[in-house]
């Protein structure tokens, strides 16, 4: 396993930079870009993932990013008990990530929940009972101005970036506050696809088919239904440690309301920002970076302070990612355990039971 985790070339990062772009490429598709016979990059591809350098995964799409609340914990633990208190939560279903930072508070949690009052049971039912936790404060999101979907490698020239782009899709729009998710229909089967498209974001057609027990046609027709609507989305992650930039730090600064939007805008566009997002609190915009070397930070730190009247207020090292959405991670950020999300928010309301399949979508469609 050791020698397969080492044997990482150009042609595997740029096999990973390509499923950033499209997760679900072809193998015909994916060689062409990359000028490789298709079964090789399919070889390829499976080594990467037996070993845990890269997956694909299924995290809820922009569409339903206002109808969920996501909450940032700084938890300061006993010494003694720190592994101990970081494993206990990276197991939790509404965890997202687990950081082990520098600083007064040796992890950062992010987690998901439907509502205020779901993050306030989490705190004191969860990240209260974790073992050695000796104290935490916590923060909810805002605005989410950039995701770590967003980031990529920079294997792929633009003439490759070309052969892909006609998988990656441009969708816009999203829903506001106050507003009701896109009906989908049966919630039951949107439920079942985000949980089999965690485990395998590329996970076959027929396979999706015979694992939740309808046609494939119908299989076709509901992911490119969520994926359109923008209720889910496929990303590509990648170990760190193979990456080119090992390094990431969290960054928490100020920024006067009246420019914290256009600051959050501006600051995502950076290409080692993975997230951008607005807190409650008086430390109102948190980043989280990552970076070729320690010593890129203070220069980083001083390109985001000449934004729209940003100031950081305080930063952090991650001396190591323990969980990284749904994969739990060892020392060399190598996906070494699942640990799913338990519930996506609820995407179907009242009056809307009606089959996914009878939207009019041909089942022929790609996903």
């Amino acid at each position: 396993m050791q020698e397969s985790f080492s044997a990482v070339d150009e042609v595997d990062l740029a096999l990973i930079n390509a499923l950033q772009v499209t997760p679900r490429a072809s193998w015909a598709q994916l060689g062409k870009a990359l000028a490789i016979d298709p079964a090789t990059a399919a070889r390829r591809w499976e080594r990467l993932r037996e070993v845990g350098l890269a997956w694909v995964t299924c995290v809820l799409g922009p569409a339903l990013h206002t109808y969920f609340c996501m909450a940032y914990a700084e938890v300061a633990c006993e010494p003694a008990r720190l592994d101990a208190a970081g494993d206990f939560l990276a197991r939790h279903g509404s965890v997202r990530y687990v950081y082990h930072l520098t600083g007064s508070h040796q992890l950062l949690v992010a987690s998901s929940h439907r509502t205020p009052a779901e993050v306030s049971g989490h705190l004191a039912q969860v990240l209260a009972a974790a073992p050695g936790v000796r104290s935490y404060r916590a923060e909810l999101r805002t605005v989410g101005f950039g995701e770590s979907s967003r980031w990529r490698l920079r294997s792929l020239d633009a003439a490759q970036r070309g052969l892909l782009a006609g998988g990656a899709v441009d969708r816009r729009g999203g829903g506001s506050a106050g507003q009701s998710p896109p009906a989908l229909g049966s919630e039951g089967a949107y439920q079942e696809l985000y949980q089999l498209l965690q485990e395998d974001g590329r996970m076959p057609f027929a396979q999706l088919a015979r694992r939740s027990g309808v046609s494939e046609p119908t299989v076709r027709r509901r992911v490119k239904l969520l994926l359109d609507q923008r209720l889910l989305r496929l990303r590509c992650e990648v170990a760190q440690s193979v990456t080119g930039w090992p390094v990431t730090a969290v960054l928490w600064a100020t920024v006067p309301p009246e420019q914290l939007d256009v600051a959050g805008r501006a600051l995502t566009v950076l290409p080692d920002v993975r997230v951008c997002c607005a807190l409650t609190g008086p430390r109102n915009l948190m980043l989280v970076v990552w970076l070729r070397t320690l010593d890129e930070l203070p220069a980083l730190e001083a390109r985001i302070a000449r934004q729209h009247g940003v100031v950081v207020v305080d930063r952090a090292v991650c001396l190591r990612t323990v969980k990284q959405m749904d994969r739990l991670l060892d020392a060399d950020g190598r996906a070494v355990g699942f640990a799913p999300a338990l519930l996506a928010p609820a995407a179907a309301q009242q009056g809307a039971e009606q089959e996914m399949g009878d939207t009019g979508l041909s089942p022929a469609d790609p996903a």
